[in-house]
């Protein structure tokens, strides 16, 4: 005699396994957040680049050195924990600008000889007015807002 096997059985053990998660199910999860995290990880600095967090900052004029201290090499300063430098321009006044290149965040250098700030890091240049002159840097360095009060100058925020 044949023994008809229903398929009553099949499904009474579908319903018993459906609160229960297999190996297979459990490392399909554990691959799916791990290449989430990963994608994440390299798509957050790129979306921060891409759309930078403007934060509100009060900007407190300080005073940074006297005309007479200001050679042609210029003079190095902070500026709200931001590496500056104040040098004389080919006209006589003055400029102030943050160090910190638009590319990536490395310090540029003042070049004397060739009056321009170079970027060690990819040769980005800028010429003595912080304008990007070549190299991949997309914008130009922070200008400050500079007053001079007799023989004083001020920074007195973002120009």
């Amino acid at each position: 005699m044949i023994e008809d096997k229903s398929d009553s059985s099949v499904y009474s053990r579908e319903e018993d396994d459906a609160g229960k998660i297999t190996r297979r199910r459990f490392l399909s999860l554990i691959f799916t957040g791990a290449t989430a995290m990963g994608l994440a990880a390299f798509f957050a600095p790129l979306a921060r680049y891409a759309y930078p967090v403007l934060k509100g900052q009060v900007f407190e004029r300080q005073k940074i050195a006297t005309t007479s201290q200001i050679s042609a090499e210029g003079l190095r300063f902070d500026y709200i924990e931001t590496p500056s430098m104040v040098i004389r321009l080919s006209d006589g006044n003055y400029g102030a600008y943050s160090l910190v290149c638009t590319h990536l965040g490395c310090i540029v250098k003042w070049e004397v000889k060739n009056q321009d700030f170079l970027c060690p890091c990819h040769a980005g240049k800028f010429d003595e007015n912080g304008i990007n002159i070549s190299g991949p840097p997309p914008k130009p360095l922070t200008k400050y807002k500079l007053s001079i009060e007799g023989n004083d100058i001020y920074v007195e925020g973002l120009a």
